[in-house]
């Protein structure tokens, strides 16, 4: 099954916003594309070359510091820092854009917040009563300066110039406890739906099945979970808040008023009663103080009145839950460090950890050299991620196998719905199929550094990879998305290996799926539903299972090995519209329609072909019978065929269709391509016979030029054809303002590699 991946990217649209309205003074020069013979007349941009990491020597522990900001006051045990940078020229950015002041201009009476208008909502919301106004007066400072030093700082200046996030040594082991307990909670939702369900089949009655699973599901499931080897009490034993530190950057007039709001939060903590106590230490040569939610108190109330526990855990386990909640404790402190207030929480006040010299802080080492290279950039953000911490991660997050192991041990021993030795194994073989899947993934540390630049830049380094891609193989068609006029643009090499697995994969939940649906269709019973299913599930199974287990395997099998692993998505919007009833003439004459293609090597024709024949075989059986079934005769629609260049189109003919808005396949020696279009097929055909890509890996584009150009092309047309297309006068200058507002972007394009091994993605959401 070589056709495998659906396109995704979702852009940070909000710092890509902000990297608009301001050009660099300087660009670096783009790297021009080896020549390409018989180039196509139009003017085509090289191809991007892959951006490269500058060759700066290594920052000094002193430098990163500098840069880098409260990272410095890390220890290098640290697992996880996510930093966000100059988010007050980020915001200024954003409201100075284009888009966003015609977004707010025009549609801002709801769609888009207005912050001055917020303002003063909130001032007529929260205005005091006629009768207290004097006194609120009276209360107000008396000078300017004075209102400057109560004033307490706003949530945008707290956030205004660096913000970070830092979880501290364990966060890996933590966060693993908690995805083990939530493949647990998966695993026994699953078995208590599969036990209702046995039930109700015993008793013949499926009248009260929902009111079963839901008891299943709500009362019997934290019973299942603290009895369980994997997610009782002993996990609870091991899970403790790791540490989790916030650290707002602030200036020495602020950082007074930062704190205070940061303590009041923490304050707050003190609504939970008697469960709360104080707490202070001192780190670094800085005071913390804060709250501390007992552990052991909370243990005592629930010892109290452990009645519940008694009911659904025997004597001993609840001894041990009650003893094992008593160590857990939740320490929430705050206090200032260096130019920055600080806010933790932690399992304990002594997990808060900070270095005591440069020597023992992140900025030393190698875990965040990745940002080196980017010290003269104005930074966005900065991520990092301990491999260590990725792979807990990866070995505990859950799948559809933990779902099926549940559904397979909920229905196993039973005698409601009959032997259902093959529905386990092959249940089984779902958590087996997917657990070879799984093997294919790996992960390196990863460290992300964004940062403005000819709009905005995101350079990624390591993370996770799936096994997916063949990240060796040149994409040949890279060249494919040159083209101004194309619109959106995809280019992979899937990896063969992983090809193989995920088809195997989704074969085995197919056929479980199936056996499923049959083992349900012999169930006795007179419930509607239940008769209505069995009808359909028998139907299915005489008449046209057969056939679509040959179309499966002729697509899965014969189609998909006749071409190669490469693939191409070239989406333009230079088509003719199509002549569809009720579409006005001068929109059919004037306007313009969406070309999309899909592309791929050919290596074996002819059993493509064979594949082909196959298919339409099954495919006219398929309506012969569903013909049977209405009783009105449908026959196979024949194909027509074009030929051009030793290319052969296949298509069906429509009144509405035209060469340049006609499903088909075009086929030949070396090219296979499925589109909308016949004469962008037979373009890209010809451009890829000629094209000579050495790019790598994943790319992705999206063309903002073109999209603004499609849509004024259309909107001038709309206007000289009123009565064809009605729109108000005010409608379409609401449209011209917000398609000129699109002058701001410009492109983004996606690039995930390996450079010497290494994992890299590059983003960049360009402006101008």
């Amino acid at each position: 099954m070589k056709r495998r991946v659906i396109w995704m990217m979702a852009p940070a649209m909000v710092l890509g916003l902000g990297a608009c309205g301001k050009k660099e003074e300087a660009k670096a020069p783009e790297a021009a594309a080896p020549a390409v013979a018989q180039a196509p007349a139009e003017a085509t941009p090289p191809v991007p070359a892959a951006p490269a990491v500058p060759k700066t020597p290594a920052l000094t522990p002193e430098e990163r510091a500098a840069k880098l900001g409260f990272v410095k006051h890390l220890p290098q045990d640290t697992e996880v820092v996510i930093s966000f940078h100059n988010g007050t020229k980020t915001a200024e950015r954003v409201m100075g854009s284009k888009l966003w002041t015609t977004l707010v201009a025009e549609f801002g009476g709801g769609m888009i917040p207005d912050p001055a208008g917020e303002d003063e909502e909130m001032e007529d919301e929260f205005e005091l009563p006629e009768g207290e106004q004097d006194a609120a007066a009276q209360a107000e400072p008396a000078t300017e300066a004075a209102a400057v030093e109560t004033e307490p700082m706003g949530p945008a200046k707290l956030f205004g110039n660096e913000f970070t996030v830092a979880l501290g040594k364990s966060a890996g082991e933590q966060t693993g406890n908690l995805l083990t307990a939530n493949r647990r909670m998966s695993y026994f939702q699953m078995r208590g739906i599969a036990k209702a369900f046995v039930e109700a089949a015993k008793s013949g009655d499926f009248s009260g099945l929902e009111e079963s699973i839901g008891s299943a599901v709500n009362e019997e499931l934290f019973k299942d979970l603290l009895a369980d080897p994997e997610s009782g009490v002993a996990l609870i034993e091991k899970m403790k808040m790791p540490p989790l530190y916030f650290a707002f950057r602030a200036s020495a007039e602020d950082k007074d008023s930062a704190a205070q709001q940061l303590a009041s939060l923490v304050e707050n903590l003190g609504m939970l009663g008697e469960t709360v106590e104080p707490v202070e230490i001192e780190k670094a040569g800085a005071k913390f103080a804060g709250q501390k939610i007992s552990g052991a108190k909370i243990s005592k109330m629930l010892g109290d009145d452990r009645s519940s526990l008694d009911e659904m855990l025997d004597s001993a386990q609840v001894d041990k839950l009650l003893a094992a909640v008593a160590k857990k404790d939740l320490v929430v402190m705050s206090g200032t460090l260096g130019d920055y207030a600080v806010l933790f929480l932690g399992g304990a006040a002594e997990d808060m950890n900070f270095a005591s010299d440069l020597g023992q802080s992140l900025v030393t080492g190698d875990s965040l050299a990745f940002c080196d290279a980017y010290a003269s950039k104005e930074l966005a953000a900065v991520v990092h991620g301990r491999k260590e911490m990725l792979d807990t991660l990866a070995a505990t997050a859950g799948g559809l196998s933990d779902m099926a192991e549940g559904l397979r041990d909920g229905i196993a021993g039973t005698e409601g719905i009959g032997d259902t030795r093959d529905l386990e194994a092959l249940l089984r073989m779902v958590g087996e199929r997917e657990a070879a899947l799984r093997k294919l993934a790996g992960n390196e540390a990863s460290g992300v550094a964004a940062f403005f630049e000819d709009g905005l830049k995101i350079e990624s380094f390591g993370g996770a990879d799936t096994g997916a891609l063949d990240w060796k193989a040149p994409n040949r068609m890279a060249e494919l998305g040159n083209s101004e006029d194309v619109v959106l643009f995809a280019n992979m090499t899937v990896d063969a290996a992983y090809d193989e697995k995920a088809r195997a994969y989704l074969e085995a939940l197919m056929e479980t799926a199936y056996a499923a649906a049959m083992k349900v269709s012999e169930l006795p019973g007179e419930d509607e539903n239940l008769k209505q299913f069995k009808e359909m599930t028998r139907m299915f199974d005489t008449k046209f299972r057969p056939d679509l287990v040959s179309m499966w395997q002729t697509f899965s099998s014969d189609f998909g090995s006749s071409l190669g692993a490469e693939s191409a998505l070239v989406v333009d919007l230079k088509g003719s519209v199509p002549t569809v009833p009720g579409i006005p003439q001068p929109i059919v004459d004037e306007g313009k329609f969406p070309r999309i293609s899909m592309l791929a090597p050919v290596t074996d024709r002819t059993k493509l072909a064979a594949s082909w024949e196959k298919m339409n075989t099954t495919t006219t059986g398929i309506l012969a019978k569903i013909s049977e079934m209405t009783g009105q005769e449908i026959p196979m629609q024949k194909p027509i065929s074009s030929e051009k260049n030793g290319f052969t189109t296949w298509f069906f003919s429509m009144p509405f269709f035209n060469d340049d808005f006609v499903p088909s396949v075009t086929v030949g020696d070396k090219w296979f391509a499925a589109s909308t279009s016949k004469n962008q097929a037979l373009d890209l055909i010809g451009k890829a016979t000629t094209s000579n890509g050495t790019r790598t890996g994943l790319y992705f584009s999206m063309n903002f030029k073109a999209l603004q150009v499609f849509a004024d092309e259309t909107l001038k047309m709309i206007g000289k054809h009123p009565d064809a297309v009605p729109m108000s006068k005010d409608d379409l200058d609401k449209a011209t303002k917000l398609i000129a507002a699109m002058d701001d972007l410009d492109k983004l394009t996606v690039h995930s590699r390996r450079e010497e091994g290494k994992l890299r993605s590059s983003i960049h959401f360009k402006t101008r």
